[in-house]
């Protein structure tokens, strides 16, 4: 076994934290001190006859946050860049990418969709000879974390990047990409052991990624909406992600990023 394989992650817990808000979701997701993100925190999709855009020239996909991700805490260096996993969330219309509006009622609709959005896919794979897209209900897995269920297919050249689908509403979902390719030799599938391994990393980063619905819980209680470092100044935010005051006790509990 790959001593990859062996090592216990970061704690997603202590990394730092991207909040936002589509229509009536507060979500946060784990993510690097690093990271690009956009400093926009409120995003609002709105039914028209053509969809979700009112121009259907444009894409109605947003990328709130992408980057990359150092798996472990043990020096790496003679494995050069090995350990990084590069990520990014994005929301995105179903009708944009391909799938029928209307809500997911069964593990049948999420592969379906699934495979739709990929069937995109087919002309590209004839032109790479190591390109895979998932073709059928047996590519797509179902599973639930944390009580929300996921669909999840591994594409890409030796099925290097693995997409997590979840739905919002009827009309969006959201998709959380992982390429942890650096943690294996290029152009080679990955052993079966470290992919193993950074698959345990994926669903412990799900279970870190909280989609709450406005309403479900007092707004005091809401993350607050912005980004936040790992080490984070001591600030007291309210729930638009605004300093209040600087007090020593502010983060003492991390209550305000508990979820």
């Amino acid at each position: 076994m790959d001593a990859l394989s062996k090592r216990e992650w970061n704690k997603l817990s202590d990394l730092a934290v991207y909040c936002f808000d589509v229509n009536e979701f507060r979500i946060q997701a784990r993510c690097s001190d690093e990271a690009r993100y956009d400093p926009i925190y409120q995003y609002s999709f709105s039914a028209t006859k053509s969809g979700l855009n009112e121009n259907p020239n444009y894409t109605g996909e947003i990328m709130p946050v992408r980057g990359s991700i150092r798996i472990n805490d043990e020096n790496l260096d003679a494995r050069g860049s090995f350990g990084y996993v590069s990520f990014s969330v994005t929301v995105w219309p179903k009708t944009d990418l391909g799938m029928l509006q209307g809500r997911w009622r069964s593990a049948d609709e999420i592969c379906a969709d699934i495979l739709k959005f990929h069937g995109r896919y087919a002309e590209k794979a004839k032109n790479w000879p190591h390109y895979v897209y998932p073709k059928n209900d047996a590519d797509v897995e179902v599973l639930t974390v944390k009580d929300r269920v996921w669909g999840h297919v591994s594409v890409g050249d030796y099925r290097s990047i693995d997409q997590f689908f979840t739905e919002l509403t009827e009309h969006l979902v959201v998709v959380v990409r992982f390429d942890a390719s650096s943690c294996w030799p290029s152009e080679a599938p990955p052993p079966a052991d470290i992919k193993s391994h950074v698959m345990g990393f994926f669903l412990d980063y799900l279970n870190h990624f909280d989609i709450i619905t406005r309403g479900s819980v007092p707004d005091e209680e809401l993350p607050p909406l912005g980004f936040y470092p790992s080490k984070r100044d001591e600030k007291e935010i309210d729930a638009e992600g605004k300093t209040i005051e600087s007090t020593p006790e502010a983060y003492a509990s991390e209550s305000l990023l508990k979820w």
